[in-house]
């Protein structure tokens, strides 16, 4: 009995032993076909066109002809379109710009040790961005509302995400470029996003004498740039494309530690600014979160807030009910907690303490703003609050008359806009003060009198440059036109 027990329990052991070995093989076999799976579908390898890839791009390396009249004509298009604060327009201009050819160039000569290839990459470069700021440099002189839009405003110093979208543009140029048929237009619109910009605003910047503007600019481009190339490298350099060959064994070693030393010397600040933005960004992110979540008092409202991740310190402008010293403590202790803000300095302004300070900020930078920024992110806890309203409108008033001029050179505006507007027979200025019976406002008022038969038309175009151009002239955020017959 013991034996025959025996011999069931080897062969339910034999059994389960198969059936063992059946689960691991038909497990081995499924990752096998899931990692052959994902190794297909990642492979640029096979499909890769090395010939057809390095003749395109040596025929985009040349800006001539074509080539340079398309530069011209789009970063013209994207001048406007940054001028006039249009995305759209800055988009179309994106797509006929033919930016990518002397970058990619640089990146394939570095990988493939083609010191002819740099030569005229960088000759290239060097004509393409000259150009390019001359073309932006024209339109903003002659334009008559060159003015510093919030597009032009975000090319004045890069961020860690101008950094990334240079870097997986060039990315995606160049492994669009390594499949015959594959490349479009659409992979140059990629890496034309991190370039056009900054051209254009630096073309700005000595157009209005901004050197802050042509500087931030102007470095942005050229980090811009090395991430493109360095995506450009790392591609070539991963699909095997073959090196330049030299007669001279010796001038082959030389040339390739001249191009290898002088893309160290390049990568090495850049890399280092690289990191300077991320450290930058996770700073700001955490401090922005910080204030989301800890920065909270009941009738206090945080009208600005801003971090200077260089000094460590975070600057928050609150208005409303006076926050304790021991809540501002309590703050503050919050604040050394955070591993990433440990180091950081938490400056809280308050209306009757740094009252100065806060006009003077807001004058600068929030005028016409506060009400329009607390009514949509509190719509529902003012709703019943007339008094705190008409508190803030008040305070909004005084703010809006304390940064404008209490006299204007009229004569002069008078003067200039005669010879500007050929159509303006008369003009009129005053401070109007209007309500709608919920809330007040103060606002400069221009009365326009037209000549006699002008279209309606030209009334209404002239009358919307002149609003531009005063608000420039006399450094005002909004102004009321009216128009008399």
């Amino acid at each position: 009995m013991d034996q025959k027990e025996d011999r069931l329990e080897k062969k339910q052991e034999i059994k389960i032993a198969k059936k063992e070995k059946q689960v691991k093989k038909e497990f081995k076999e499924f990752w096998e076909v899931a990692i052959d799976f994902i190794k297909q579908l990642f492979n640029i390898r096979s499909y890769a066109d090395k010939d057809f890839t390095r003749q395109t791009i040596l025929e985009n390396i040349p800006f001539r002809g074509h080539t340079a009249w398309l530069l011209i004509f789009s970063i013209m298009v994207a001048s406007v379109g940054l001028n006039a604060n249009s995305t759209p327009v800055v988009i179309g201009a994106m797509l006929i710009s033919p930016l990518m050819g002397p970058i990619m160039g640089l990146g394939f000569a570095i990988g493939t040790n083609d010191i002819e290839t740099f030569r005229k990459s960088a000759i290239n470069f060097l004509v393409m961005v000259s150009l390019s700021i001359l073309t932006s440099f024209v339109y903003f002189k002659i334009s008559p509302l060159a003015y510093e839009s919030s597009e032009l405003l975000a090319r004045t110093s890069p961020t860690f995400f101008d950094v990334m979208i240079a870097f997986f543009g060039g990315l995606a140029g160049i492994v669009a470029l390594t499949k015959k048929g594959f490349f479009n237009v659409i992979s140059g619109v990629a890496i034309a996003t991190a370039l056009m910009p900054p051209l254009c605003t630096a073309g700005f910047g000595l157009a209005t004498g901004n050197m802050h503007f042509f500087t931030g600019a102007m470095y942005l481009l050229l980090i811009n740039s090395f991430f493109i190339a360095l995506a450009t490298f790392l591609v070539i350099k991963y699909l095997h494309f073959p090196v330049a060959k030299y007669i001279n064994s010796a001038k082959r070693r030389n040339i390739s530690r001249f191009i290898y030393i002088l893309a160290i010397l390049v990568m090495i600040p850049s890399i280092l600014s690289f990191i300077k933005m991320y450290n930058q960004e996770i700073f700001k992110r955490a401090a922005n979160t910080f204030i989301a979540q800890k920065i909270n008092y009941e009738g206090a409202q945080i009208i600005k807030s801003q971090t200077d991740s260089d000094k460590k310190e975070i600057d928050i402008y609150l208005i409303g009910e006076m926050v304790p010293n021991e809540e501002i403590n309590n703050w503050k202790k919050l604040l050394i907690q955070n591993p990433t803000l440990k180091d950081a300095k938490l400056n809280i302004y308050q209306s009757s303490d740094k009252t100065k300070q806060i006009e003077n900020s807001l004058s600068e930078k929030l005028k016409g703003q506060i009400l329009d920024k607390l009514f949509k992110e509190n719509k529902e806890n003012l709703k019943n609050k007339d008094a705190k309203i008409e508190a803030l409108t008040n305070e909004l008033i005084k703010l809006k008359k304390a940064s404008q001029k209490d006299h204007i050179p009229f004569e002069a505006i008078g003067e200039e806009a005669k010879s500007l507007f050929k159509n303006i027979d008369g003009l009129g200025y005053a401070n109007m003060t209007e309500t709608n019976f919920k809330t007040m406002d103060t606002l400069p008022t221009f009365v326009i009198r037209w000549k006699r038969h002008t279209p309606r038309s030209i009334k209404s175009r002239q009358a919307k440059v002149f609003g531009q151009w005063i608000k420039k002239r006399m450094k005002l955020d909004t102004v009321k036109i009216i128009n008399l017959p």
